[in-house]
């Protein structure tokens, strides 16, 4: 996938820049619910539950301080990304047991698109393993740098 194509998977109205939670679930939970209330899903608790899931089998916390939860339903209609910033970290039960700082929650439909949903989780974690990029984004604070670090613009 390129880095253009990249960017223009995430919207401005599905960012939280600085998330107000301190716990997993309710991470978890505030990220659902600016979903529910950008209007991209309609069952917040089924989302939330699949979600749950999820976490369930192994935490999608993969380490370096970055996390992607992610599933895929019928109840989704489209592909679905919210980028999510906690300045200061969360116990997300991390593989390396470290403070999560960003948040990459996907959602598809599990009827179709699985190629580039698999396409996207994969291109999002090979970025999280560039130590520049991972910087970047932890400070990110506005759509603009977030479309700079995932565009690979170099700002």
């Amino acid at each position: 996938m390129e880095s253009k194509k990249l960017a223009s998977l995430f919207q401005e109205d599905l960012c939280i820049f600085s998330l107000r939670s301190r716990k997993k679930a309710s991470v978890m939970q505030e990220m659902v619910r600016h979903l529910k209330a950008s209007g991209k899903i309609t069952d917040e608790h089924f989302i939330l539950e699949m979600l749950k899931n999820r976490e369930s089998l192994g935490s999608t916390g993969l380490g370096l301080g970055a996390a992607f939860p992610h599933g895929r339903s019928i109840a989704i209609p489209e592909l679905t990304v919210l980028f999510a910033r906690s300045p200061s970290g969360v116990d997300f039960e991390a593989l390396d047991s470290k403070p999560t700082k960003i948040f990459f929650l996907i959602l598809a439909p599990s009827e179709k698109g699985a190629e580039t949903y698999l396409d996207l989780l994969s291109r999002l974690t090979a970025l999280v393993q560039q130590p520049e990029t991972l910087e970047k984004l932890y400070e990110i604070k506005d759509f603009e740098s977030l479309q700079a670090v995932l565009g690979g613009d170099g700002k």
